[in-house]
C-alpha cells in the first residue's frame, strides 16, 4: 500500500472499547433481525433465520475478513471494530482480494440490513395477527440499522483507508 493513499489525518489505532461497544451492537442487530424472521419455518425449523445468521457469520468472521481486512492499514491493529486483529490472528497479510471483499461486503451488509425488513413485512402481509409481534422487532432493527449507519460513516471519516476502502462511507 502506498502511503499517498492513506488519509494522513486518519487514526492511527482506534480504541479497544469502542470496537468492542461496535460489535456489541453488530450482535444486537443480528440477534435481533434473527428473532423477527423465527415465525418462517420448515418443519418446525426457523430455517431464514439459521440461514441469515449462518451466512453473516462466515461472511462477517471469515470471508470479509480475508478480502478486506488483509489489505486493509489496521491489519494486525485495533481497527473501528476490531476486525484488523481478527484477519491478522487467521490470515497472512495481503492474501485476500480487495475487489471482489467490496464486492461481497455490499451483498453481505445488504443482507444484514434489508433482509429482515423484508422477511418481517412478508410474515405481516401473510398473517395480519402477527403485525404488533413482528413491529416490536421492526422499530429496534430499524434504529439498529441506523445507528449502524451513522457509525459506519463516523468510523470511515477518521480511518486511514477512507479513499481507497472498498466499503468507505467517507470517500470525500
Amino acid at each position: 500500500m502506498q502511503d499517498k493513499q492513506l488519509y494522513e489525518k486518519g487514526i492511527e489505532q482506534a480504541d479497544r472499547s469502542y470496537a468492542i461497544f461496535e460489535n456489541i451492537l453488530f450482535v444486537i442487530t443480528l440477534l435481533t433481525g434473527y428473532s423477527a424472521m423465527t415465525p418462517v419455518r420448515l418443519y418446525g425449523i426457523p430455517i431464514v433465520s439459521l440461514l441469515y445468521m449462518l451466512f453473516l457469520l462466515v461472511m462477517l468472521l471469515l470471508v470479509l475478513r480475508k478480502h478486506l481486512c488483509t489489505n486493509c492499514y489496521y491489519y494486525g491493529k485495533w481497527c473501528h471494530c476490531g476486525w484488523g486483529k481478527l484477519s491478522a490472528a487467521i490470515y497472512k497479510r495481503n492474501s485476500g482480494n480487495q475487489a471482489l471483499g467490496g464486492k461481497l461486503g455490499l451483498l453481505t451488509w445488504g443482507t444484514f440490513m434489508a433482509l429482515p425488513i423484508f422477511v418481517m413485512i412478508a410474515i405481516v402481509i401473510f398473517d395480519k395477527s402477527m403485525f404488533m409481534r413482528e413491529l416490536l422487532y421492526f422499530i429496534p432493527f430499524v434504529i439498529l440499522v441506523i445507528i449502524n449507519m451513522l457509525m459506519h460513516k463516523k468510523d470511515c471519516e477518521e480511518c486511514k483507508m477512507r479513499f481507497t476502502c472498498p466499503g468507505s462511507a467517507a470517500k470525500t
